[in-house]
Parts: C-alpha cells; sequence; structure tokens
C-alpha cells in the first residue's frame, strides 16, 4: 500500500509539473499572441517590410521685391523591377528589344543595343527587382523615361521605381548667400534657412519599402504612402536691387585695397528692416565669396566710430557743450605711461569738441572723456550711458550666430582707472559687431528711437498669409531729443568738412563717421587695419542707414574715409539713382544762404551789402550805423543789422566771405589759417574770447 501511494505521489508530481509547463506555454503564447500582438508583428516584418521618410519640398524664400532666393528642384532616382509580379514573360520579351534601343540611345550610350538586351534578359534571370536606369534625373528627363518601351506600359508591368529626392538652389548664388543660409543634413541648418526651419521644412510623407534577400530596400506597389506636405514660403525684407548694389561696390572695394574680407548693410531708418546684407570673404585663389556672416557674428573693437557714443553720453550728462574747446596738442597725448596718437598729425592744437570729433581726433575725445569720468572716478556712469543707447545688447536679428558684445563695468577685473576710460572712448577695450553698430546709428538718425534689425516680412501657407512679423521698438528714445540733434549736427558736419568730406556729393547728402581701427595693436610691428564708415542718407530726412566695413586692407590706404568711405557713397549715390523713394529727395535745394531772390543771414561790409540788394531790385529795410552788417529774412523784404564787432574781443566771423573774415581777423593781429573754400563756416577760437594775437583757422565750406 505504501508502495502504491509512493507511485501515486509520483506520479501526481510529474502531472503537476507537466500541467504547470503546459500553463506557462498557453499564458506565453497567450501574451505573445494577443497582449504583443502588435510589438512582435512590427518586429517580424521589419525584416521584410518598413515605412520610411519621404522627404518633403521645402517652402521658397522670396525677397522684398518678389525674386525667388532659394527654392528645392525636384531629382529622381529611376530604377525597374524587372520581376513585378505583373510583368509576365509575354510583355517582357514583347518590349525589350525596344527597350535596349532607347536606353542605348537615351542613357547607356556607349553600349551596343545588342549587349543592353542581353543584360536586361540576364538581369531579370537573375531576379533583378531594381535595375538603375539613371540618377539625379529631372523632371523633364524622367517624363521622357516614362514613355520608354515596356516602361510606358504602367507602373506594375512597366516596372518603372521612382525615387524623389530635391536640391536646394538658390538663383542669385552668391548674392546674400550666407544670409538666406543653409539646409544642411545632420547639421545645423545657418541663416533665414535655419532660423525658420519649422516653416519651411514641411512634414514628411511615408513610403513602404520591401526589403529583399540581398538587403536591398524597394518601394512596394501598393497605395500605402502619406503624401509629403510641402513646407511654408518666407518673404525676407532683401531687396535684390540694393543687395547687388552693395555686393558690387563691396567687392570693388575689396579688389581695390586687397582687403582680407568686407562687410556692407543698409537697413530701413524707420522700421529697421535689413535691406541688404553683403559678407565677402577672400578665396584661395583671390575670388571673394559669402562663406562667413561676419557682419551678425563678428564682435570687434570697433574704434573711431564708436566716439559718437562717447560724445553723447557727454551730451547726456551735461558735461560739456560741443563748443567747448580741447587741447588735442596736434594730435598726440599720454594716459598713463602709454602714448595715444590721433591718425595723423594736426595742425591745430585748441579746437572745438566739434572739430575734434570731426576730424577722429582720438587725443581730443580720449581727453574730454577721461576728464569728466575718470578723474571723478565716475567710469560706470560713463559705462551706464552707453547701456542706456543699448550698445550692449544683442539686436536680436532672427537667423543664429550673432555676436555678443562686450563692454565692460567699471568694478570688471580687467577695468583699468588710467587707460580704460581713454581706449573706450575711440572705440578700444570693447567689442560690438557691425550690425549692433549699425542699429545705434539708424537710432541716431530715427531721433533716438532705436528699431530691432529684421530679415522676415511674413510667412506664406499656398500663397496665404499666415503670419506677419512688424516693425519692433527696441528702445523708444536712447537719449534726450537735444542730444540726438547734436549728435545729427555732429555727423553731418563729418561729411563737410571733416573726414569725410572727400566723399560730399553734389546731389544729396548723407552724414555719417569714419573709422579706422588697428589690429593687433599689441603686436610690435603690426600694420593691420579695419576701415569702416556708417552713416545716413539723405541727411535731412533718412530713409536708410548703411554700414560699411573692410578689414585688413592691403594697398591704396587704410583710413576709413578712404577705403570703406567711397564704398559706402556708391551705395548711397546708386540707391538715390534707382529707388523711387529717394529719386525725389536726389537733388539738393538751395539753401537760404544761396537764393538769390532773398538772401538770409549774409554777413559783411554794411555798404557792400546795400549795393548789391539795390542792384537786385530787392526790398530792404535799413537799421545799420557801424561798417559792418548782418542781412536777415523779413516779411517780403531783408533787414540789414549791424554786426557789432568789438575791437578787443575775438570777433565772430561765422557766415562772412573770406575777405571780408581775413580782413576784420587781421587788422586785429590775428594770424589766418584757412582750411576749405567758400564762406566762414566756423571758427577756431570761439567769438567773445580775449585777443592776444593768437593764430585761429577758419573752417570754409
Amino acid at each position: 500500500m505504501s508502495k502504491k501511494r509512493e507511485l501515486l505521489a509520483r506520479a501526481y508530481i510529474i502531472l503537476g509539473g507537466i500541467f504547470l509547463m503546459a500553463l506557462i506555454l498557453i499564458g506565453g503564447t497567450a501574451r505573445i499572441s494577443v497582449f504583443e500582438a502588435d510589438k512582435w508583428q512590427a518586429k517580424g516584418d521589419s525584416t521584410k517590410l518598413k515605412f520610411v521618410d519621404i522627404a518633403p519640398d521645402r517652402g521658397n524664400i522670396y525677397s522684398a521685391d518678389g525674386y525667388l532666393l532659394a527654392t528645392s528642384v525636384p531629382f529622381f532616382d529611376v530604377h525597374m523591377d524587372l520581376n513585378s509580379e505583373a510583368m509576365t514573360d509575354r510583355i517582357f520579351n514583347e518590349h525589350v528589344d525596344s527597350l535596349a534601343i532607347y536606353l542605348s540611345r537615351h542613357i547607356f550610350k556607349k553600349e551596343s543595343v545588342s549587349s543592353l538586351e542581353r543584360r536586361l534578359v540576364r538581369e531579370r534571370e537573375a531576379g533583378n527587382r531594381y535595375f538603375l536606369i539613371e540618377k539625379n534625373v529631372t523632371f523633364d528627363r524622367l517624363e521622357q523615361i516614362r514613355k520608354f518601351p515596356l516602361i510606358r506600359e504602367g507602373k506594375y508591368q512597366g516596372g518603372l521605381l521612382v525615387e524623389r529626392k530635391s536640391k536646394r538652389l538658390k538663383p542669385f548664388k552668391n548674392l546674400a548667400s550666407r544670409t538666406i543660409g543653409l539646409d544642411r543634413l545632420n547639421a545645423q541648418s545657418v541663416g533665414i534657412e535655419g532660423a525658420f526651419d519649422s516653416y519651411l521644412r514641411g512634414n514628411a510623407g511615408k513610403k513602404l519599402m520591401q526589403r529583399l534577400a540581398n538587403g536591398l530596400w524597394i518601394p512596394v506597389h501598393d497605395l500605402s504612402e502619406i503624401q509629403p506636405e510641402r513646407g511654408m514660403d518666407i518673404t525676407t525684407t532683401l531687396d535684390m536691387r540694393t543687395q547687388d548694389i552693395c555686393q558690387t561696390a563691396l567687392l570693388r572695394g575689396l579688389l581695390n585695397h586687397d582687403a582680407d574680407f568686407g562687410v556692407a548693410i543698409v537697413m530701413e531708418v524707420k522700421t529697421g528692416a535689413v535691406k541688404a546684407i553683403a559678407n565677402l570673404n577672400r578665396q584661395q585663389g583671390g575670388n571673394y565669396w559669402e562663406s562667413f556672416n561676419h557682419a551678425i557674428g563678428d564682435a570687434t573693437e570697433p574704434g573711431s566710430t564708436f566716439k559718437l557714443a562717447s560724445v553723447m553720453a557727454l551730451l547726456e550728462d551735461g558735461y560739456i557743450s560741443v563748443e567747448d574747446s580741447v587741447n588735442i596738442n596736434h594730435g598726440r597725448a599720454y594716459f598713463g605711461s602709454n602714448e595715444m596718437r590721433d591718425s595723423e598729425w594736426h595742425s591745430e592744437t585748441n579746437v572745438t569738441i566739434r572739430r575734434a570729433f570731426e576730424i577722429s581726433s582720438n587725443v581730443g575725445i580720449a581727453k574730454v572723456v577721461d576728464k569728466m569720468y575718470g578723474r571723478s572716478n565716475k567710469g560706470q556712469q560713463y559705462v551706464d550711458r552707453l547701456v542706456q543707447f543699448g550698445l550692449r545688447d544683442k539686436t536680436g536679428i532672427e537667423i543664429e550666430g550673432e555676436g555678443t558684445p562686450e563692454i565692460r563695468d567699471a568694478n570688471h577685473s580687467k577695468w583699468s582707472k588710467v587707460m580704460s576710460l581713454p581706449w573706450m572712448a575711440h572705440g578700444y577695450e570693447l567689442e560690438i559687431t557691425p550690425l549692433q553698430t549699425l542699429a545705434f546709428y539708424n537710432a541716431v538718425a530715427n531721433d533716438g528711437k532705436k528699431m530691432k534689425p529684421f530679415l522676415v516680412k511674413n510667412v506664406l501657407d499656398g500663397g496665404r498669409v499666415i503670419k506677419t512679423f512688424e516693425p519692433q521698438v527696441q528702445i523708444k528714445q536712447i537719449a534726450s531729443a537735444a542730444t540726438i540733434r547734436e549728435a545729427q549736427g555732429l555727423l553731418e558736419g563729418v561729411v563737410l568738412q571733416g573726414t569725410g568730406s572727400a566723399l560730399r556729393s553734389k546731389d544729396f547728402t548723407f552724414a555719417g563717421k569714419t573709422g579706422t581701427t588697428k589690429l593687433e595693436y599689441w603686436k610690435e610691428g603690426s600694420d593691420k587695419y579695419q576701415s569702416s564708415f556708417v552713416g545716413y542718407f539723405p541727411a535731412e530726412e533718412p530713409l536708410y542707414s548703411c554700414i560699411v566695413l573692410i578689414n585688413n586692407p592691403r594697398k591704396n590706404g587704410y583710413y576709413g574715409g578712404t577705403v570703406a568711405g567711397p564704398v559706402f557713397r556708391e551705395i548711397a549715390e546708386k540707391c538715390m539713382a534707382t529707388d523711387e523713394q529717394l529719386m525725389a529727395k536726389a537733388s539738393i535745394p538751395l539753401t537760404e544762404e544761396e537764393n538769390p531772390s532773398l538772401p538770409s543771414y549774409e554777413v559783411g561790409y554794411a555798404s557792400d551789402m546795400i549795393e548789391v540788394l539795390k542792384h537786385l531790385n530787392i526790398d530792404f529795410s535799413k537799421e545799420v550805423e557801424g561798417a559792418w552788417s548782418i542781412t536777415l529774412p523779413g516779411e517780403g523784404e531783408v533787414a540789414v543789422r549791424d554786426r557789432t564787432i568789438d575791437s578787443h574781443l575775438v570777433p565772430n566771423v561765422v557766415g562772412m566771405g573770406l575777405r571780408d573774415a581775413v580782413f576784420i581777423l587781421e587788422n586785429r593781429g590775428m594770424t589766418v589759417k584757412i582750411n576749405g573754400h567758400g564762406r566762414v563756416k566756423e571758427q577756431s577760437i570761439k567769438p567773445g574770447s580775449k585777443l592776444q594775437g593768437q593764430s585761429i583757422m577758419l573752417f570754409l565750406g
């Protein structure tokens, strides 16, 4: 009995083990077939079938004037499935000879018809389902291939396999190329292409692919494709007429001066819309190409173009009048143990701050900044003004890679109480990009309102505008109205009688500032420079602001006024000649001084003035008793009044002709020096100063 129980117990144990294993197998089967069915089905199918993305066409990029700047052009890889289920032996044999003739005539031109026919037969017998016809064909070429014998029997019987690709093209090639940017596979896209990729790229489609025995994947002949959605279009602010003007003028300047690279930007004053942006870099062989966006990406020491910010800071704090004097010591001064020099020797010693700015005196501007901020330990106050002007801020332009401006605080570890302020005053020991400099000057042209530079106007979907980018005000007023007016006057003075006077045009006015930055100045014997000119035009009602920067000119000069200035002028002249808004302003109207019918603010010998007015039959009222007079406009007549000249003080000769001015000054024992031609626009010694037989410089214009 005991043995029977023992045997039964063992049997039950074995039976229980079998039952347990059965349960495990049933549970595993249920889990795989029911709960994990999708997972294992997909894994099984993945060895034979899979969906792959179909890249959509990217949207187009247009200029503001409607030109196509970037577009996706379709290309196709064409294959044949020589073992397509629908391609019977009868269909193949009927057409293979004709197909060989077409292939030999249009594609495999070096292979005979008979050789091609034999190859097609061999490939079919070998089960080739992916026979290459041609790669990278255009749409027109694809349509031609579709009409070949056998292939024209249709997608299934003809075995045609077409894989669509697209290639990004820029119809204007190098024009604004770096700003338009690149759409790069497996790398970060740049420019507008990168910044607006979410709009441009569209939505990928899906195509079912089948794996063959040799590991090759081919499209499946069914309707299981999900069509890609084309990307949206972008309209930029760029104007291709202006872009062409900029790039042509810049290239001419680079070639003339054998420079490393150059930048030119044109921006709309009222809105901040960038109308043109050119970046040309020297390539091997001496050609220039847009390979890096220096305009946006390079933060460097700006040099003398920064002097405007320094003078504006002084004006905002009420420390100066532009008519105050400063001793420039012929353009030489020491700060601590370091000597500062102007770019050239000046005959003047005491000049007004206005004149120091016009002749771009490093010493003059540095001395005033150092006196007002450095000696009273107010360096941070100066920096705070620069921050107020928005000079420490990025512009926020849409595309990636904008350089970060560097303007140190007075408590920075590299701040020097002796050196920092004088050198910052004329654009060293700080860094700023060309676009950031232009945005500041654009604010001055815009009566103090700082606009955000921008490159894109709107996004379109199928021609319908779905998003518009409006002009944005970044700072409502960077400085007081009085400071802005003085700044505008200073910039006009640079062109009228300063370092930009050689650039003056008889047809229109512009205002701006030259800049000459010494590069690698810490290296012994360095002779590399960066030349720049930044300003706006027309001066009276600015429509556009512009900056030109040329790096390391090797010949024909290196000063901003002789290297970058002519490029600026060429851009301005051609814009004035071709822009409808500017054409109406292209001729300078007669000023009141030049109007022969009603002279205003004429200064001279009284008897001569009266004689001329009588000869011209101009009505006048005589209110003069002395020898010298000034004419002032009235209601339909000219008032002739006394111009009082004190015999013990330096007289005011502004407005006089050269002959009269020299006569008065020399009769008071002064030595007269002359700069320019025309009437006296400015005198180097302030009227009312004590007469001491000194020399005086008269600036004519």
